[in-house]
């Protein structure tokens, strides 16, 4: 009986086996405290069983990939990441397995900065919002200069840092938005997509990286610096796509006042382009490069803005002398500056000193800005004549037809340049007419580049100014409706410029100018008097409540007084 007892109550002896508890596996099999398969959506442990799976937790903290070497960036990623809450958790498209994540980009020279932090995914409109910003936000923010170091800077930390990820998240719903209010007007609608996407969606993460901006670990290292720029060059992104170009223009500011707080000693070499930088240093050289870009380009629809050191930078560029162009980056780089300089000074309507501290120039600077022009055509020129495999590409690339066309309509303002001189533009319809030719050429490579006629968007400024200019500067009747044409083949947003609004100031222009509303055309400029060219323009977009979108346009004639206030509807 005794020996009976035993081993009945053998059992009781024996510690009872718990299953760990599953922290991946779905809710169903955590509450049964077996091991899951990880199946998705349903495991096959509850299928196999007839039950309900309940799903998944979605883990709020990053997953770590590859280990690398561990560094003090490493670090803060991880701490950054581990701020994010099940409330507002951080999310991926997860589109890479991290290994082959990092040996796509393994020359961004990223090695050094410490783990590869792959954010998890958390649902499949958040991860089609990432794949959009991969395969087409990306591409279409630097379009006229390609630049494959900053897409790759951008994927990679849109990937890893949690401000960063939110920010492009918001940018490509609001891009997507973009694109499908366009599809939609031609009769084009995508209802997945559209099915799924919230109005505020956009907005919950622009706040969201805002709150994760604001929880970074204070202190001006170079890391928080180049999150802190990443940021605010995609709300700068936002908010020209959001139609708010006034908060666009703040972030902007935000960001130039960030580079210029920073020492110029550090940033030196990186205007090199035979510099080579590595880790964190190359990233913010090349952040830096992209927002002094959005910042030198703002004067083509800002007449008050002044570009950060605009005077230093004028004077290294004349400093040049007649130094060969090594790149056609260079060359471009050396034309902004320029095409900066002549729109500086039609805005203030006063010639400025290079330097404060100079004294008074023995020409005026708008005979320096001419002598330049011409100097750089020369260079220019020559670049494009270099043998080798990299010079006989440069005949056919867009960027050439753009630079080109830059460079004209610059030459163009700076001889027009002075009050009272409408009569003097008809002088220079060969030049107009180069002008359209080659802003046919760049509108055409846009559409190759875009793969279609949908409406694309890039915070860059490329030829729709040029397009304005040309529209209200040239009488020519044909040369005018080839501009519209251009302008209404394909919806267009540059920065603050948008093509619809620009054909509808130039079709505006046109009316005033020929008369009754345009329909009896003129044939020839002449035809067209003094007194009826308009001389000073200017148009301000207006969105006010549910009603359309509307322009409102400041102009004044030639040797007529009076300002002039319209308001266009579009």
């Amino acid at each position: 009986m005794d020996e009976m007892k035993s081993k009945n109550y053998a059992w009781r002896k024996k510690p009872r086996k718990f299953a760990p508890k599953s922290r991946l596996g779905c809710k169903t099999c955590k509450i049964r405290r077996i091991k899951c398969d990880l199946s998705r959506p349903s495991c096959l442990k509850c299928r196999s069983t007839g039950r309900t799976c309940d799903g998944y937790n979605e883990m709020p903290l990053a997953c770590k990939a590859e280990r690398i070497q561990p560094t003090q960036y490493a670090r803060e990623i991880v701490d950054r990441v581990d701020s994010c809450d099940s409330d507002h958790p951080c999310t991926t498209a997860s589109a890479y397995e991290p290994t082959r994540w990092h040996s796509k980009y393994h020359d961004l020279n990223l090695q050094n900065l410490g783990s590869l932090m792959v954010l998890p995914v958390t649902g499949s409109t958040q991860a089609e919002a990432m794949y959009f910003f991969q395969d087409i936000s990306i591409k279409d923010l630097n379009e006229y200069r390609p630049c494959e170091p900053w897409r790759k800077i951008l994927m990679f930390f849109s990937q890893t840092v949690p401000a960063v990820r939110h920010a492009a998240m918001a940018l490509a719903l609001i891009h997507r938005n973009y694109l499908d209010r366009d599809s939609h007007e031609r009769g084009y609608q995508s209802p997945s997509w559209k099915d799924r996407l919230q109005d505020k969606a956009p907005l919950i993460h622009y706040n969201r990286a805002i709150e994760l901006l604001l929880n970074l670990e204070s202190g001006d290292s170079a890391e928080t610096t180049a999150v802190t720029l990443l940021v605010c060059y995609l709300f700068t992104c936002f908010d020209h796509l959001a139609g708010d170009d006034v908060q666009a223009v703040k972030h902007l500011r935000g960001g130039v006042a960030l580079l210029r707080s920073i020492e110029t000693a550090s940033f030196s070499h990186c205007t090199s382009d035979n510099a080579q930088s590595s880790g964190v240093h190359a990233i913010l050289c090349q952040v830096a490069k992209q927002i002094h870009h959005l910042d030198m380009q703002a004067v083509m629809f800002l007449v008050d803005w002044t570009p950060a050191n605009i005077q230093e930078t004028f004077m290294s560029h004349l400093a040049l002398d007649d130094s060969p162009f090594r790149s056609l980056d260079q060359a471009a780089d050396h034309l902004q500056n320029l095409l900066t300089q002549v729109m500086r000074l039609r805005n203030t309507n006063y010639q400025i000193s290079p330097t404060d501290t100079m004294s008074p120039l023995p020409s005026s600077l708008k005979d320096i800005v001419l002598g330049q022009l011409e100097t750089w055509s020369n260079l220019f020129e020559n670049l494009l004549q270099q043998d080798g495999p990299s010079g006989s590409d440069f005949g056919t690339g867009p960027l050439v037809s753009l630079l080109r066309l830059q460079h004209t309509i610059a030459w163009i303002l700076l001889n027009g340049y002075g009050p009272g001189r409408e009569m003097d533009y008809d002088k220079f319809l060969p030049q107009f007419q180069q002008c359209v030719a080659l802003a046919g050429e760049v509108a055409a490579a846009h559409q190759r580049y875009s793969g279609s006629s949908r409406s694309t968007f890039t915070p860059e400024i490329g030829f729709l100014p040029v397009l304005y200019i040309i529209g209200v500067k040239c009488r020519h009747p044909i040369v005018r409706r080839q501009v519209l044409s251009i302008l209404r083949r394909q919806l267009i947003r540059e920065a603050a410029w948008d093509s619809i609004s620009t054909a509808r100031v130039v079709e505006r222009v046109i009316e005033i100018e020929e008369g009754a509303g345009g329909e009896q055309m003129v044939h020839c400029m002449e035809q067209i008097p003094v007194w009826q060219r308009i001389e000073a323009l200017s148009y301000t977009y207006v969105r006010r409540g549910p009603p359309a979108a509307r322009l409102e346009i400041t102009y004044t004639f030639c040797a007529r007084e009076g300002v002039h206030i319209e308001s266009l509807m579009i």
